[in-house]
This record gives C-alpha cells, structure tokens and sequence, in this order.
C-alpha cells in the first residue's frame, strides 16, 4: 500500500515516471524493487551492509533472532531486491565474494537454509556483471588532514573544546579527561555490537599502561533521546557498566552522535 501511494506521489510531482530508482538497506531495496517493478524504471541497489554474515548461522538459527532482528523478512528482502534490481554498487570486492577465510556478503546468500520456512538453492550469481564496486569516500570539506590549517572551521572551536574538555556531564556528553595533555585515541561508530565500541572502551578500561599515556574519547549512540533500538540500548548499558566497574571518569569521554559539520572538526 505504502509503495502504491508512493509511486502515485512520485509520478504527481515530478509529472513523469522517474528514470533511477536507488534503494538502500533492506528495507529501502525492497521499496525500490516494488516500485521499479510497478513503473518499469532502472534500479540500483546499494545494501550498504548485509546483516546475514554478521551473526554467525543467523540462518540456521532464524527464529532465535527473529523477534529482535526479524532475519526471515530481512533474508527474504534481500535476496528479492538483489534478484530484481538492474545493477548493484558495492563498496569493495570482499563485499561480493569474501577473501579465503571469510564468505562475502552477497556470495552468501548463493545457497542457504532458514529450516521450516524455505531453502535457497541459487540465491544470487557473485559472477554477473550487474555488480560494481564503487569505493565509499568522504566529504573533505569536513574531513581532511590536520596538515590542511586553512580549511579549519575556527568558529566552531569553542564548542569542540566544550565537547571534549568541558566539566559539565549532561546527556551530550559524560566523563571528564582530567588531563588534556595526553594525546587522545579517537573512534566515532555506531553504537552496535558490529561496531563494538564497547569492546575498545573495555579493552582500554583494562590497559592500566595505556591508560596513564592517554585519553580515549568516543562518539557512538545518542544519550540525548531515549533509543529505540534494542541492541543500542543494550550497548549503552554495557558502556555505562565500563565506565563505572573500570573507573574510567578522568581519562574517557563519551560524546553523542554529532550530525553536524562538527563531527568533522572533532575528527
């Protein structure tokens, strides 16, 4: 339904059918499917990441995860979206077909089982060429090298020095660096267990010589609202738990997620 109301909309405001249909994450490359399908337009595909090789024998075992990740629409989504769309941009050739020790992200969806809901047989061919590695970059107006002194964005570095080194703890951002004279380790992810920004955290929380040479600062989820993710959540309590069973206030700072132009500058 969603996609039939789509489509009439898209048609009504650009007063012809579009030319490209991109579609992103499962969820959007299903959308993008149904709706090329509908106005008989080219689609791309870009998974961006495919959850099925994440979780080990996530197919297997299917309804173990099913109520918080919901594998059977998801492996189902997947493999309509790559089948149907025109042509699919991936970011690296182990995307497609892994490395020797490692399965690719779509050469796994080739043949798999969700037992007592259905077999695939010949889920995707890694060999055809509708596939195309475009190589992911970033914006170097906001990230490029510290050596670039002109490009920096002076204006916001009041509220970089407030980010990092402010005493005040509120929802933006918690723990102190006691000592800003040590050199920082920087990581800003998702907060995720792919991601596993705990596990640096915990990892650095148990380096006792690490610690006394310098401060981690971290930038993943956002404390700010309350999460609707379930694995996020849980991420979020196992960093509260680091911070407090490793004594980590004084030398960690955590930052929520910035989706500004100051995420570059603190970068």
């Amino acid at each position: 339904t969603y996609t039939e109301d789509v489509a009439n909309e898209i048609a009504g405001e650009l007063q012809a059918k579009p030319d490209l249909i991109i579609g992103n994450y499962s969820d959007g490359n299903l959308v993008a499917s149904l709706l090329a399908h509908k106005l008989g337009v080219t689609q791309c595909t870009i998974a961006h990441a495919l959850e099925k090789t994440k979780y080990p024998n996530s197919d297997i075992y299917w309804k173990s995860f099913e109520e918080k990740y919901h594998f059977s629409c998801q492996f189902t989504a997947d493999l309509i979206a790559m089948n149907h769309t025109d042509f699919i941009i991936t970011s690296t050739f182990q995307e497609i077909a892994g490395n020797k020790d490692t399965v690719g992200q779509y050469e796994s969806h080739i043949s798999f089982t969700l037992p007592g809901l259905y077999r695939v047989v010949h889920g995707i061919d890694v060999f055809d060429p509708k596939f195309n590695i475009v190589s992911p970059g970033a914006d170097m107006s906001i990230y490029f090298p510290f050596t670039e002194e002109k490009k920096r964005l002076t204006a916001l570095h009041p509220e970089i020095e407030e980010l990092l080194f402010s005493e005040v703890q509120n929802e933006e951002h918690i723990c102190v660096l006691k000592d800003r004279n040590k050199p920082i380790i920087f990581s800003m992810a998702r907060l995720d267990r792919v991601k596993n920004m705990t596990g640096l955290v915990e990892w650095y929380g148990k380096n006792q010589k690490l610690r006394e040479l310098v401060n981690l600062v971290v930038v993943a989820g956002d404390r700010r609202k309350e999460s609707k993710d379930i694995e996020e959540k849980e991420e979020m309590k196992k960093m509260y738990g680091l911070i407090e069973q490793y004594n980590l206030n004084g030398q960690f700072r955590w930052i929520s997620a910035q989706m500004n132009r100051a995420s570059g500058m603190v970068w």
